[in-house]
Order: C-alpha cells, then sequence, then structure tokens
C-alpha cells in the first residue's frame, strides 16, 4: 500500500523534544499484561507516540498516516487487534474440532487396512494440521505485530492455501486409489516446490500484493473444484437408476393372483411360485441387457430374497419393510394383504419348507421369501425335480437328491460356469437354511448340499491364472470352511475334520493349547495353573483382510470382587494342569477317533500334530517355533477365517464329548478367550457374538460366573431373539440397532457397509442358529437356575405351551395353566409328561397315575411320592411316608440316574430311621454328582449312625472340599469337627473350628462358634510340648496360635474363661506382658456384666477374675518386660492389684456385703496389703 503516506521518522524525534507531551507517556516499568503479550519500552514507546501523531492529525483535519506500512491501531487491553484475534481464534477451533474427527475416521480405516482411503484421510489431516498452525499464528500476529509473527502469520496462510489446493486435487481427480500413487506423489513434489520458491520470494522483497494474489488465485481455483465436486456428486445420488429394483420389485404384477390364490383352494404356492417367477423373468427379459447379464439379475434376485430371510431370522436386525416399499416392492405388498393371505401364505411356505417329517418353526418370520429364493435357485440351477414339490416326497433319499440338482452345465469351457457355480453355492447355503428350521437332521438336505458345494463348483471360480492370489487364498478357505459347517450340521465327524483341516493347510492358522501360569483374582500373589489357546495368522491372509467398521454386540463384565476380566498370564507352556488332568482325559473324555487313511489330500495325519482338533503342547518345548515367543496378554489379532475356524473346532469338539466335563469345558473356555480377548476392532460382529453365546453357555456353570452368563444371554436374545422389539430390554439399544431403519431407508451410497451387511458376512461359516433358538436355550438356562417367571415369557411367546403351562402355575394362573396342557392333550392325547403336568398343576393323583400307565413316566411316581410325603390338606390323608417310599421305588426303578430322586428317597430313609436306605441312597447321589456337599453330608450322617466313623470323616471331607465353600451349612462343618474329635483327628478339628469361626463372624455371631471345651483340648495339646523360640513351629502350633491369640480374640471380648485360655498360651510362648493385659480383659468383661449387682453366680465369678489377676500381678510384675530393656511387665503391680480390689469392693459392698464372696475379697485385700 505505498500510495498511502508513510509517517516521517522526524515526527518521533520532534514529539520527544516536547516535555509537556513526555509526561504525558506511560512511565516503566509497563504492566505485567503487556509484557505478557509481548510489548517492551520501545514498542509501547512507539505505540503511544502513533497515537498522538494520529489524534493531533485527526483534530487538525489532515491525511491520517501509516505507520510502518500499517494503518493506526487501537490497543485494547493490550491486544494490538482485538477482533482479528478473535477471528483467528474462532477459526482455529472448527480446524481443531474437524481434525479430531478426521483423526477417528482415519484410526478406522488404518484399523480397516484400506490403503486408499487412509491416503485420502492422511491428505485430510495434513490440511487440517496446517490450518491450524496458520490459524495459530495468525492469532499470534493479532495479539502483537512483530517482525517475525507477521512471516509466520503471512507464510503460513500461504502454506494452508497450497495445501488445500492440494488435498482438492487429491480428492477430485481421486489420486488417493493405488493405482494413482505416482500421480499423487509428483502433485506433491509440484506443490512443495511452489511453496518454497513461494518463501525465497517473500524473503528476498516481501511484498504484500505479490501475497494476496498468489492467495487469491489459488483460493479461488479450490474453491471452484470443490463447488464443482459437491455438484456432481449431488446429481450423480440424485439421478441414480436401480434397474434391478426398478425391473424385478416395481414392475407391475398381475395382482389377480392374489385373490385366486385365496379363494380357491386348488390353487397351490407352489402353483402361485411358478407363475410369480414367470412375471419375474419377464420383466428382466424386458431390459436390453445379455441374456448372461439378465440370469444374473435373477440370481441377484433370489440372494436378496435369501438375504433378507436371513436377517429377519437369524442375524437380525429387522428390517423396516413397511417403510421401503420402493425398494421391496411387491415383497412388502405381499404382507400388506388381507390376513387371510398372510395365514395361507405363511402355513403353506411353512409346509413346503417340511421335509422327512419334520416340520419348521411355526412362528418363523416371512418363510416365502426362502421357499421364493430356494424355487429361484432350482430353476436358475437346472433341477430336475423340486425339494418344494410333495408329490416328489416318495422317492428314495438317493433318487431324491439325485434329482435334485443338476451339474451338468457346469465346465470350464461355458462362459457361464462362474455364474452356474455361484448359483450352485448359494443354492447349498439356502438349504442349510432349510436345515435350520428343522428339529431334525435331514440326511437329504445334507447330502444334497454337500454335492451342490463339489469340487467343480470350488473349480469354477478360482482364479486359475493367479493361482497364488490372496482372491484364491481366501475363497478355498470359506469353501472348506462351508464345508466344514455343513458336515456339522448333518453330524458328519469324518468330513467335518476332513474340512477343517484342509482349511487350516490353506490359511496357514498357528495354533496350540498349553498351560500356563496365570493369575486369576485380584488379589492373588502366586499364580496357578491354567489353559491358553496361542494362535497366529499367516501374515498374508491377515493383511489382505479388511476389517469392519461397527459396534460389537454387548460385552457384559464380570464386574466381581475378586476375579478379573481376564487372566494375567506369567509363562506358557506350563504342565502342572495337563498332567493333573491326563489321566481323567484319557478315561473320561471323548476324543473324536477316526480313519485318517482316506484322507488323499493329507499324509500321515494320524501322527500329525494337525490332524486333532485342538493340538496340545504338554511342554514349552513342545510348542510350535512361531507361537513360542507370543505373548499370552497380547496375542496378534487373527484373521476372521482363522477366528471361525477356532469356532467350528470348539462346536466339533463339543459335540463330540461328554457334557458338563470339566477338562473339556477348560479346553473350550480357552479358545473362546483367544476369540473374545482379540484387540477391538479385529473380530466379525457375528463371530464376536458367537463367541460370547459359547461363553455364556459355558459360564452358567460356575457359580462364579452364572450371573454374567445369564446377563450375557439376555443381552444377544434381546438383541437377536424373537420379536425382541416387542419385549422389555434389561440392556438399552446399542446405537447400530438405533441407527439401522433411518439408514437403511436414507443411504444411497452403495459402498458404505451397513449393520446388517457386517452381520451377513460370515453367517453361511458358522452353524446356524436362528432366533427362536436362542430364545429357547434362555429359557432353558433359567429354568435350571429355578428362574420360572422369567422363563415364562419366552415359552408363551414361542408356543412351548407344556413348559409354559409350568411357568404359569408357579405363577398361581391355575386357569391358564389347566387350558394350555389340555390344548396340548388335544394334539397328542398319549403325551405322558403332559398328564403328569396336569396332575402337578392340579394336584390330582389320578393324573400321575395316568401317566404312569400310558409311558410309565418317572416323574409321575416322584410326584405321587411327594404327593403321599406332605398330602394337601383338603385330601384328608395324612403323611405316608412308606407309601412315599414305594412310590420312589418305582421312580428310580424307571430312572435309576436322576439325582433328585435319589436324594429325595435318602432324606426319605433318614426320616423314618432307614439309615442303611439312606447310606444306599446318597452313596447313589455322589456318585451320580460328586460336587454335591449336601449329599456327601447327609451320606456321613447316615454312616455315622451305622458307627462307621471313619467311612462318615471320608465322606464328610468330601463335603466340605467339593462345591463352593460359602454356600455350605455351618451344620456340615459342625459335624466335620465333631466326628474328627471322637477320631482323634485334632489338625482336623482345629480347621473346622477356624472356619466356623471366619463364617459365623461373617454373620455377627462369632461368639457361638467357640466350642470352649474342643478350644480348652486344643490349647492343651498346645502346651503340652514346652515352647521353643528358636525351633521351627509345626503347622498345628502356628496354626493354633494364630487361632486362639489373634482369631477368637477378634470376635470374643466379653467372655473371661476364652480370655483366661488365651493367657496361657501368651504365657505359653514366654510373654507374660501379654498374658497379664489377657487376665485384665477377662476382669474387665466380669465387671461389665450388667448382672453383676443383681446375680450372685456373677458376683462370684467376677471375685475370682480378681483374685486370677491379682496373682498375674504377682507372678508377672517383676518379669523382663517386651522390650527386654531392663523394664519389668508391670512397674506399678502392687498399685493396680490393691486399686483392683478396692475398686470391686466398693461395687459390690451395697449389694454383697456378708456373702463369701465379699468376704474372700477382705481376704485378698489383706494378703496384698503385706506385699
Amino acid at each position: 500500500m505505498d500510495q498511502y503516506p508513510d509517517v516521517n521518522p522526524n515526527i518521533y524525534y520532534n514529539l520527544l523534544k516536547d516535555e509537556y507531551l513526555i509526561n504525558l507517556f506511560e512511565k516503566p516499568p509497563l504492566h505485567i499484561h503487556l509484557n505478557l503479550l509481548g510489548w517492551d519500552c520501545t514498542s509501547n514507546c512507539d505505540y503511544q507516540c502513533q497515537m498522538l501523531v494520529t489524534d493531533d492529525r485527526v483534530l487538525e483535519g489532515l491525511e491520517i498516516y501509516q505507520f510502518h506500512g500499517k494503518w493506526p491501531f487501537l490497543r485494547i487491553i493490550g491486544i494490538q487487534e482485538l477482533f482479528s484475534t478473535l477471528f483467528s481464534i474462532g477459526n482455529f477451533i472448527p480446524n481443531y474440532i474437524g481434525f479430531k474427527l478426521l483423526w477417528k475416521h482415519y484410526k478406522i480405516e488404518v484399523s480397516k487396512k484400506n490403503i486408499e482411503f487412509t491416503n485420502l484421510y492422511f491428505v485430510y489431516l495434513l490440511v487440517s494440521v496446517v490450518s491450524m498452525f496458520a490459524w495459530f499464528f495468525s492469532t499470534l500476529f493479532h495479539l502483537k505485530d512483530t517482525w517475525n509473527r507477521e512471516r509466520l502469520d503471512y507464510l503460513f496462510a500461504g502454506m494452508t492455501v497450497l495445501t488445500g489446493f492440494y488435498g482438492i486435487v487429491v480428492r477430485f481427480f481421486k489420486l488417493y486409489k493405488l493405482e494413482n500413487n505416482i500421480k499423487r506423489r509428483i502433485l506433491g513434489i509440484v506443490c512443495i516446490s511452489l511453496y518454497i520458491a513461494h518463501v525465497i520470494r517473500m524473503l528476498y522483497d516481501w511484498s504484500y500484493t505479490y501475497n494476496m494474489e498468489v492467495n487469491v488465485i489459488f483460493g479461488l481455483t479450490q474453491n471452484f473444484l470443490w463447488v464443482y465436486l459437491s455438484i456432481h456428486q449431488f446429481n450423480k445420488l440424485k439421478n441414480k437408476k436401480l434397474t434391478l429394483i426398478e425391473n424385478i420389485v416395481n414392475k407391475d404384477y398381475n395382482w389377480t393372483l392374489t385373490p385366486s390364490f385365496i379363494t380357491n383352494p386348488d390353487v397351490k404356492l407352489v402353483d402361485y411360485l411358478d407363475q410369480l417367477i414367470s412375471i419375474i423373468e419377464t420383466n428382466i427379459n424386458s431390459l436390453d441387457i445379455q441374456q448372461s447379464v439378465k440370469k444374473t439379475y435373477i440370481f441377484l434376485f433370489s440372494v436378496l430374497l435369501l438375504q433378507c430371510f436371513v436377517v429377519l431370522n437369524f442375524s437380525g436386525p429387522n428390517i423396516p419393510f413397511e417403510k421401503v416399499n420402493t425398494e421391496f416392492g411387491f415383497l412388502s405388498n405381499l404382507y400388506s394383504q388381507t390376513g387371510q393371505f398372510k395365514t395361507k401364505l405363511q402355513s403353506e411356505s411353512l409346509a413346503l419348507l417340511a421335509l422327512g417329517g419334520s416340520s419348521p418353526y411355526h412362528l418363523t418370520d416371512k418363510p416365502f421369501f426362502l421357499v421364493l429364493a430356494l424355487k429361484v435357485l432350482e430353476n436358475l440351477q437346472g433341477a430336475y425335480i423340486s425339494l418344494l414339490d410333495i408329490k416328489n416326497f416318495h422317492l428314495e433319499s438317493s433318487e431324491l437328491v439325485e434329482k435334485s440338482f443338476n451339474m451338468d452345465s457346469i465346465e470350464k469351457k461355458n462362459p457361464d460356469s462362474f455364474i452356474i457355480a455361484s448359483i450352485c453355492w448359494w443354492r447349498a447355503r439356502a438349504l442349510q437354511v432349510q436345515q435350520s428350521l428343522l428339529s431334525d437332521i435331514s440326511s437329504e438336505l445334507t447330502s444334497l448340499s454337500l454335492s451342490l458345494l463339489c469340487n467343480r463348483v470350488i473349480d469354477s471360480i478360482v482364479d486359475h491364472e493367479n493361482p497364488n492370489s490372496n482372491y484364491n487364498q481366501n475363497l478355498l478357505i470359506v469353501y472348506y470352511l462351508e464345508q466344514a459347517k455343513i458336515a456339522m450340521a448333518g453330524d458328519l465327524e469324518l468330513q467335518t475334520l476332513d474340512a477343517i483341516l484342509n482349511a487350516n493347510k490353506i490359511s496357514g492358522l498357528s495354533l496350540v493349547l498349553t498351560g500356563c501360569k496365570a493369575k486369576m483374582t485380584k488379589f492373588q500373589q502366586k499364580s496357578t495353573a491354567t489353559l491358553t489357546v496361542l494362535a497366529k495368522s499367516n501374515e498374508t491372509l491377515l493383511r489382505s483382510e479388511q476389517s469392519e467398521n461397527s459396534f460389537d454386540p454387548q460385552d457384559v463384565k464380570l464386574n466381581d470382587d475378586l476375579f478379573l476380566e481376564r487372566p494375567q498370564y506369567d509363562s506358557i507352556g506350563d504342565s502342572e494342569l495337563l498332567n493333573l488332568h491326563e489321566e481323567e482325559e484319557n478315561d473320561f473324555v471323548k476324543r473324536i477317533k477316526l480313519d485318517y487313511s482316506n484322507i488323499s489330500s493329507f499324509e500321515n495325519t494320524s501322527t500329525s500334530v494337525n490332524s486333532k482338533l485342538l493340538p496340545t503342547a504338554i511342554k514349552e518345548s513342545d510348542i510350535p517355533e512361531q507361537l513360542s515367543n507370543i505373548d499370552p496378554n497380547n496375542q496378534p489379532s487373527l484373521s476372521s477365517l482363522d477366528h471361525i475356524q477356532l469356532m467350528l473346532r470348539m462346536q466339533a469338539i463339543l459335540n463330540n464329548t461328554p457334557a458338563n466335563n470339566a477338562l473339556v469345558n477348560e479346553e473350550l473356555i480357552a479358545i473362546v478367550q483367544r476369540v473374545i480377548f482379540s484387540s477391538q476392532n479385529s473380530v466379525n460382529w457375528l463371530i464376536f457374538a458367537r463367541a460370547l453365546w459359547y461363553r455364556s453357555l459355558l459360564e452358567t456353570a460356575r457359580p462364579r460366573t452364572v450371573e454374567r452368563g445369564i446377563l450375557q444371554l439376555y443381552s444377544l436374545v434381546e438383541e437377536l431373539g424373537v420379536t425382541s422389539e416387542q419385549t422389555a430390554r434389561l440392556f438399552p439399544k446399542t446405537e447400530d440397532e438405533i441407527n439401522f431403519p433411518l439408514e437403511f431407508i436414507q443411504t444411497t451410497d452403495l459402498n458404505k457397509t451397513l449393520t446388517n451387511s457386517v452381520r451377513l458376512r460370515y453367517i453361511y461359516l458358522l452353524p446356524l442358529m436362528p432366533k427362536w433358538s436362542m430364545d429357547s436355550k434362555l429359557a432353558e438356562k433359567l429354568l435350571e437356575l429355578g428362574a420360572l417367571k422369567s422363563a415364562l415369557e419366552i415359552y408363551e411367546r414361542l408356543q412351548k405351551w407344556t413348559d409354559a403351562a409350568l411357568c404359569y402355575a408357579s405363577t398361581g394362573d391355575k386357569e391358564k395353566s389347566i387350558l394350555l396342557i389340555n390344548k396340548a392333550l388335544e394334539e397328542d392325547p398319549r403325551d405322558a409328561r403332559s398328564w403328569s403336568v396336569l396332575g402337578d398343576v392340579t394336584n390330582d393323583p389320578q393324573y400321575w397315575y395316568k401317566a404312569w400307565e400310558i409311558g410309565r413316566y418317572a416323574n409321575a411316581k416322584r410326584n405321587l411320592a411327594k404327593y403321599y410325603y406332605n398330602p394337601p390338606k383338603e385330601s384328608g390323608l395324612t403323611k405316608d411316608l412308606q407309601k412315599s417310599i414305594d412310590c420312589m421305588y418305582d421312580c428310580l426303578k424307571s430312572n435309576p440316574i436322576n439325582f433328585d430322586n435319589w436324594y429325595f428317597y435318602g432324606c426319605i430313609g433318614l426320616e423314618i430311621s432307614n439309615f442303611e436306605l439312606s447310606a444306599e441312597a446318597f452313596t447313589r447321589c455322589v456318585s451320580l454328582d460328586d460336587t454335591n456337599s449336601y449329599a456327601w453330608s447327609n451320606l456321613a450322617s447316615s454312616l455315622i449312625q451305622l458307627n462307621k466313623l471313619s467311612e462318615a470323616f471320608t465322606a464328610l471331607q468330601k463335603s466340605v472340599n467339593s462345591g463352593d465353600s460359602a454356600k455350605k451349612s455351618s451344620k456340615i462343618w459342625e459335624n466335620y469337627m465333631f466326628v474328627a474329635v471322637k477320631l482323634g483327628r485334632w489338625d482336623d478339628v482345629l480347621y473346622a473350628s477356624i472356619v466356623l469361626l471366619n463364617r459365623n463372624k461373617e454373620h455377627d455371631n462369632g461368639d457361638s462358634s467357640i466350642d470352649l471345651p474342643i478350644l480348652e483340648k486344643l490349647v492343651e495339646l498346645l502346651i503340652a510340648e514346652p515352647y521353643d523360640e528358636n525351633k521351627r513351629q509345626t503347622y498345628y502350633q502356628k496354626s493354633c496360635t494364630e487361632f486362639v491369640c489373634e482369631m477368637v480374640p477378634s470376635v470374643v471380648l466379653h467372655d473371661s474363661r476364652i480370655w483366661r485360655i488365651v493367657a496361657k498360651v501368651d504365657l505359653w510362648r514366654k510373654k507374660p506382658w501379654l498374658a497379664l493385659e489377657d487376665y485384665e480383659k477377662a476382669y474387665r468383661a466380669v465387671i461389665n456384666n450388667p448382672e453383676l449387682i443383681s446375680d450372685e453366680s456373677v458376683w462370684n465369678t467376677a471375685v475370682q477374675a480378681c483374685n486370677d489377676l491379682v496373682s498375674a500381678y504377682e507372678n508377672f510384675g517383676e518379669m523382663d518386660g517386651r522390650h527386654g530393656a531392663g523394664d519389668v511387665v508391670c512397674k506399678d503391680w502392687k498399685f493396680k492389684a490393691k486399686s483392683t480390689i478396692r475398686s470391686l469392693i466398693s461395687k459390690g459392698k451395697a449389694c454383697w456385703e456378708y456373702t463369701d464372696g465379699y468376704e474372700q475379697l477382705q481376704e485378698l485385700k489383706k494378703e496384698v496389703l503385706n506385699f
């Protein structure tokens, strides 16, 4: 701005000569806020001169001067340009907020390993960082103008404009893509070069005009590109045509089919399907495209139907069909028809899905989608007959399977072999979905699925030009994992293992189960043995996989005061736990034993570690080299396909081992933990949810984790279960559940990954679990835990009438319960269980007898036994133990492996004093469940009555060492202690005394747990052997001393007898000062008794305590004190002895002056006076 006059420096000189003006200037030192903002004496003087010159020229009406090339400014609280400063700060804040959002998205893309979007977000971050620096230096410049700040402000402003130009060019021309890496780098070099030239030009000749021109040119250019890009993207989304939807879903359909389907009984759903598919094909043929593309469109339509069905019945979240008529067209209209139409559509769809006498669940949501998908896939695949045609069910299984598919069209030379192979694959998936709806295994569906998913199919899809590509690797792994899942659903052990081993060979997953030292609790000092699974994915497979950005299912935390959320491992390769259970594993754990000789793809698999579902390393040296250096607390991420392989291995072990086997459960939990403890956002939603499901089922068998297990089941059922939208929830909806309906409706970007897509990605590789199976399993677990009311809603919703009747009966709704049972009996009059349940509800024994006559239902006899054991008042019967025993005898003959029945039988035996019967019954109980402490205790009670003390004590030892010790009755420990006393097992007596004291202490009745004769006997045994402080104490001496001197006094303060016992031990330990304190406490315990002045026996006890205390003063007062430095136990013991006697005489004079006790005190007083 050289056209404006600048100030003449001589003016400053003349001002400084004027003494009057000098007096107007601020005198040093400057205010602290000016110093903080960068003002000094020179700059402050310069500013004040500017103000004086400007004010003077304004008064004279003269032209205002510029100073140093800039207009004069008004300083406010030391800030040179206040509003410009606020403006700069205001620009910095949104840039900082944008930076945080960009950084969040950048980390997500890095975790996904999405290189292209990582490049784009990195460019955005660069622009954001440079902008923040520019506005920061702009703020400094406007606070106080200095030479350095001005240059930083202007230079970073130029950098911001040029960096923004670089960013829009990268975005506009898509230079962030991998194929444009070189172009993007060249652009970066050019921009950097331009900026370096700009800086040199400015430093050489600082020109404001040049700087503004450069910034305006590049700024306008980038703004133009941003506006053009925004308009282009908007028009692209607005004008997007979904040809497939328009021509398949939203075309004009002949809805005259609908009324004819309702009114004409001769029109079956199969005929309706044929006409519907014909219309769909006609609409597709109207498109001017190649025939192969038309076939692809119809195939994709069948996939759409199958995916919708799976989302509705398996993975969720629910699709808002009522709000997306445009996208789903006639599919939505079908279910908006009259109730009669929907009823017939539902019933006939379910009938078509039935196979081999097994029907699908009657509350399946929109089964017509699956039926239509199966029919379309059958037509596309060229099947000779349809599995949906009831007329074909008379065929034998082999013939039915053979004619249900056609593989002749799959040839390498056929250009359509890829799409035909894809159709076969998806038809196999649809058949497996149908299989999951049936209650029994269908050999036809299993055989047909494996036949469709054959080598010819995979050979038509793989890339033969690049055999070692990542595409081929992923495809083959999926192929073998899906084969394993199909074989597992058909209960084919050999094929399951074969497929898993083939998948492992291709994926390169390294896996081993080994022992570890770990801390399981928060206060644990010493690590204990546990199991862990070490696993590592192949790096190539891991790099080729992109993870999804999705919300994980609700992972319910343990929140336990004792146990850690996850174990803290110290070392690997510990053999303690594996060796401990080696014999148990060999005897009880059923391992999969297969003939590997027919597996052509593997040699010597019987001796290979990979031939096992869960390879085991007992010693650290047995761990494979690639796994030996893994930190079990921070294991590397696994690929999703390897996670699925782990889950399939777990399911295979679970299917082929006995239930509730402790060692197998530890192995399964180790597998689940390997998945759940993976790093955040590295596990697919469905895989993580399935791992949580398995963990919950395993944890419900553990007392410490049963609460978390049930809550986790609730969380998953609420998110995935039947009609979850209509039920009250324990857990709030997750963010993806809340946002999904709106995102599903509004999203027009086909590249955006929605929640349903994430959940569906791997659903066909894992065992399919319909929603209602999860609800049923939750209800089953709730019933196991006795939560009948909570299970009621689930059974009623699932329409399991007998189970619902039991729940209603437990809530007191007898009429509803009977109504539901009669409904079940109408369907099957020979249902013995329903007859028995009817007897339970009505309390009428005739129904139990009916159930026994029909099917020898054991529970009916058990209920009769309980009826005669405790007959209701209205029956007019009296307690008949013999009839009860007779009924239980019949019950146990029918079902001899029921623990509860044997337990009740034994209790009746105890009640009638038939101890031989009760001993036999409880012996059978412990043989069925050797962890039940009450069964062991009752067995011990029976054996005690039979005078078999040794056997009884063994049973009591089992009782106290089994189950959860926190839940054991104190009576068990008392019996244990008394039997140990009779047998002279004083170590066990001491142990039981300690346990009883601690248990009763928690309930504030610790003094009631002290058995004084036993305590005295324990002390007698303790002090029988002289105390040697230089000799290491025995376990008994150490424990008994701690028990008597520390634990007992902590709960008993008012019993003088106990304090005298404690004094004996302290004296035995050669600590007379403690013994004297014990006698003092014994004395205080008596004299503080409120009955001292009313009960002579209490008075006599106090006299005796006083006598003992005086003797203690006399005997211990002159002994060496606790410090051993010439001090004594009690230097003024004579005074204390006299004071004690006088105090007690004064207390008893009014009430007991002429009693023997009072006279005894007088005699004691005379003796003390002679000390």
